[in-house]
């Protein structure tokens, strides 16, 4: 009988044990579980936060702009040669050279009484003509230059050129009226003078700028 308790007391403790050591064994690997499942959880929110950061940098360097500035003399934007009826002969001129004139204007008169007129507002730079009387002949002209649209130009570095391009807006201020006007770039150069292009912008006149003066002129990219 005594043997007996003691048997079964025996048993009960190793009961416990097998118990307990089960108890410890599973508690271990539902906490590696635990961790296992936390731990992506964890890397997969440190990634989305490195890429918002980069998402963000990537923003504010698209939203940066670089401002490029210049001080420009302010030329015609057009400039040609007006040929003479060749085989008439001339008559009278009616104009001087650097003389504004409007479009429609006499320039000359030829005997025949017809006239040679300012095909738009320009000023007379050159008079390349046969004297009173003469023949017109292919070799003779009238420059002009349009007062309606204006030039203005500024240099890019080449570490910026690829940012312009034509059609682009520019603002350029006249500093002698102190007047802002908008322009458009019509001309890019094909050859660095030093690292630096030639860009051109055009703009329309009205009637307040006069060729000489000089600008600033502001393109923004």
């Amino acid at each position: 009988m005594k043997h007996k308790k003691i048997i079964i007391a025996l048993s009960i403790i190793i009961l416990i044990v097998i118990i307990v050591v089960c108890f410890i064994v599973f508690s271990k690997k539902d906490n590696s579980e635990d961790f296992a499942m936390q731990r992506p959880g964890m890397e997969n929110t440190e990634w989305q936060d490195k890429a918002k950061t980069g998402e963000l940098e990537n923003r504010t360097r698209k939203n940066q702009t670089t401002t490029l500035n210049e001080n420009s003399e302010i030329t015609s934007a057009i400039s040609e040669n007006v040929e003479l009826h060749a085989t008439y002969y001339l008559s009278e001129i009616c104009v001087e050279e650097k003389q504004y004139v409007e479009k429609g204007a006499n320039i000359l008169k030829y005997t025949n009484g017809t006239y040679l007129t300012a095909p738009y507002d320009c000023y007379i730079v050159e008079l390349n003509l046969p004297e009173i009387e003469g023949k017109c002949l292919n070799s003779h002209y009238v420059q002009i230059e349009s007062k309606n649209m204006l030039s203005v130009s500024m240099k890019v570095d080449e570490t910026q050129i690829n940012n312009v391009n034509i059609g682009k807006e520019a603002t350029i201020e006249v500093t002698a009226i102190d007047k802002k006007y908008t322009g458009y770039i019509t001309h890019i150069g094909s050859i660095a003078t030093n690292g630096k292009f030639d860009v051109t912008i055009e703009f329309e006149n009205d009637g307040n700028v006069m060729i000489g003066m000089t600008a600033g002129v502001e393109i923004t990219i």
